[in-house]
């Protein structure tokens, strides 16, 4: 956020086998096609602190070949374990199913970005801040909410998260005339830079891992 078998292998396992990126603060040199969001992604900090520390107010004006600073990343908090408190599971399940639904969307789709992105865990929260079940960033919540469904939204209540998680891959896969996986690079690194440069490298096995989870709940293969 190498494929896996979606019973025997937890959501922690798709995670690691797709490596964990640490970095510390330093130097570095945009290359062509990079986008501040995209530096800020790899790099696990948040994208207005990457423009903050660059004194940049507009994250499309950066030129190959320029020098930015990266921030280290946060520290990761510690380990705590907790029962769950938000929908997950079955419950969480029903309510992105609901919500795709309304938005005539194929609820597969929807379940398997949500399970890629979160383990259908209304509590999961990245690093860069990202909540629930759909792994919103507060800010895409902030214009989104009111864009796509008229009004403001709570990201830390499950029933909003999947209702504009599901809204907003609607609006991608509109965007990009019904094509799956240009919708799935558009939830991942932004509307912009796939109508720029379609799918980055970076975000194939995103997209790929994600399509392939679809297909296997149209199977009717779900975790257990």
């Amino acid at each position: 956020m190498g494929y896996f078998k979606i019973a025997a292998v937890p959501l922690a396992l798709i995670l690691a086998a797709m490596g964990s990126v640490t970095a510390s603060a330093g130097q570095y040199v945009v290359k062509p096609g990079d986008t501040m969001w995209g530096i800020a992604h790899s790099r696990g900090v948040s994208l207005s602190t990457l423009l903050g520390e660059n004194r940049l107010t507009n994250p499309n004006f950066i030129r190959a070949g320029q020098t930015i600073t990266v921030p280290d990343p946060p520290a990761p908090p510690p380990t705590i374990k907790a029962v769950p408190r938000g929908p997950h599971g079955a419950a969480a399940r029903a309510i992105i199913t609901a919500a795709a639904l309304r938005h005539g969307l194929n609820p597969n789709f929807a379940l398997a970005l949500s399970y890629w992105e979160s383990g259908w865990s209304q509590d999961a929260v990245s690093n860069t801040g990202a909540i629930g079940l759909m792994q919103i960033e507060p800010s895409t919540g902030q214009y989104a909410g009111p864009e796509l469904l008229h009004r403001r939204v709570n990201l830390n209540n499950a029933n909003d998260n999947a209702e504009l998680g599901v809204a907003l891959l609607r609006k991608y896969l509109d965007a990009f005339n019904g094509d799956p996986k240009l919708a799935l690079a558009a939830y991942y690194q932004g509307e912009t830079a796939t109508e720029k440069h379609g799918i980055y490298p970076s975000s194939q096995r995103y997209v790929d891992g994600i399509w392939a989870l679809r297909n296997r709940f149209q199977a009717g293969h779900y975790p257990a």
